[in-house]
């Protein structure tokens, strides 16, 4: 689903535009996704080389879908032509599930600490509810200290460990498991 284009302003002063990256984004969000997997590849699931050689094409296939989907949807943080920050709310499969989604997402480190973050959440949060979800979760690792207080200050509640789930340089990571009742059905 395409998200409404909404105009945040920063602790920092600087204005951005939250909404759906289009597949003519495609290469700006490649540009973003290397950024933040160079800058904190210990958070995210791949490597930080990870985005180095994906085609701008698939790219723009994957935007195409999330646009077309009625089961999830992308936020992106556009400063100008470029994404600094994105986030991505999938939606759980089944009949029985339906109302389940998992929120992934990633902020350039200059913009670490100066509300987007918050920002980009609350967004979600409050597109999840128009969409009828019930219930988001997330996992983050034991050691991002900045992951955790921002999720917790933005109301997910801790709700278990995952041990052992990432390896990375050469051992193994927990994960904390988060979720957020949103109460609606």
């Amino acid at each position: 689903m395409l998200i409404q284009a909404k105009e945040v302003k920063l602790k920092n002063g600087e204005t951005l535009i939250l909404k759906s990256p289009t597949p003519d984004d495609a290469q700006k969000l490649l540009n973003h996704l290397k950024n933040v997997f160079n800058q904190s590849y210990q958070n995210m699931n791949h490597p930080k080389n990870n985005w180095d050689n994906f085609p701008v094409e698939e790219e723009a296939k994957i935007l195409t879908d999330f646009a077309s989907s009625s089961s999830k949807f992308m936020i992106s943080a556009f400063l100008g032509e470029n994404i600094v920050g994105n986030l991505c709310c999938f939606g759980m499969g089944g009949e029985f599930l339906k109302f389940n989604a998992r929120i992934a997402m990633g902020l350039e480190k200059e913009f670490h600490n100066v509300g987007l973050g918050t920002a980009i959440l609350n967004y979600a949060i409050e597109t999840a509810k128009q969409n009828k979800i019930h219930r988001l979760e997330l996992t983050v690792r034991t050691f991002n200290e900045a992951g955790i207080a921002l999720y917790e200050k933005v109301g997910f509640r801790r709700v278990g460990i995952l041990k052992d789930t990432a390896f990375i340089d050469g051992k193994f990571c927990d994960e904390f498991m988060y979720e957020m009742l949103i109460g609606n059905t």
